[in-house]
């Protein structure tokens, strides 16, 4: 069974990240796709539209390729440059070329994807599940080159990766073959308790299937800021990507004011 096969079976029962499972869907018009390399391997990046940069990060196991964050560039490739992308390992990219990467290799990854989206200006980060891991640490790193988050549905530390995933310990959580230091990702996602008080921040939250513990680090990460808003997607699951696109479009509006 493959990576991807296995990794399917497993979600399919707690439902973390599931949206790697689905086929791709079409191209949003204009899209231009492009190789980014690291010295830690190389990214494929898809961008459309023009406007606010905008960049879309993928859960773990997951993919930029499936059908989810093709939706959400589309509903706002009218308004914004909007791009996704595929981590070393994931989807269309190779695999890594450094075993082992942890927040830092992560970090600098996500920072030449930034760079590629948005030049030297700032960037929205859209992060669904694992990837508000990596929103969270860029965002306390790099304050200066992130002008909001959106976390959709994204996991918080208080949760963990093997709560999360169902996972019986960090070695056990599949990833595609990312081949991460999750305990090292964890650590610096811990590590971040606030940003910048004024950064603009929503929290999309699952209508459906949310649990205490996860409701609670829902309410976490919306602390994280003092200018944040948390919004219920009624009707939807983890996977609000898929789910509820313009839910994700609406929130990334939200926070780019009157220029979104």
């Amino acid at each position: 069974m493959t990576s991807r096969r296995r990794w399917c079976a497993v979600l399919a029962s707690c439902g973390l990240v599931l949206a790697a499972c689905g086929g791709g869907a079409d191209p949003v018009p204009g899209e231009v796709a492009t190789e980014v390399r690291t010295p830690t391997g190389s990214q494929q990046v898809w961008c459309a539209g023009d406007g606010p940069a905008v960049l879309l990060l993928h859960g773990i196991g997951d993919d930029a390729s499936s059908a989810q964050l093709v939706e959400v560039e589309r509903a706002l490739a009218g308004s914004a440059r909007v791009c996704r992308y595929d981590r070393p390992g994931t989807g269309d990219s190779p695999a890594p070329e450094v075993p082992g990467r942890g927040a830092d290799e992560l970090d600098a990854e996500l920072q030449a994807v930034v760079d590629h989206t948005a030049g030297g200006g700032p960037v929205v980060l859209v992060a669904h599940s694992f990837g508000g891991y990596l929103a969270r640490v860029h965002a306390d790193r790099h304050p200066d080159r992130v002008a909001g988050l959106v976390l959709v549905d994204a996991l918080d530390p208080s949760v963990g990766l093997v709560t999360g995933t169902g996972a019986s310990d960090l070695d056990d959580v599949e990833m595609a073959g990312e081949g991460l230091d999750l305990a090292d990702v964890e650590q610096a996602a811990r590590s971040v308790t606030a940003l910048a008080p004024d950064l603009p921040l929503v929290v999309l939250v699952r209508g459906e299937g949310a649990g205490a513990a996860w409701t609670a680090g829902q309410e976490r990460l919306a602390a994280l800021s003092g200018r944040s808003r948390t919004v219920v997607v009624d009707g939807a699951g983890h996977q609000i990507p898929s789910e509820a696109p313009e839910a994700v479009a609406a929130a990334v509006r939200d926070v780019l004011g009157p220029a979104g």
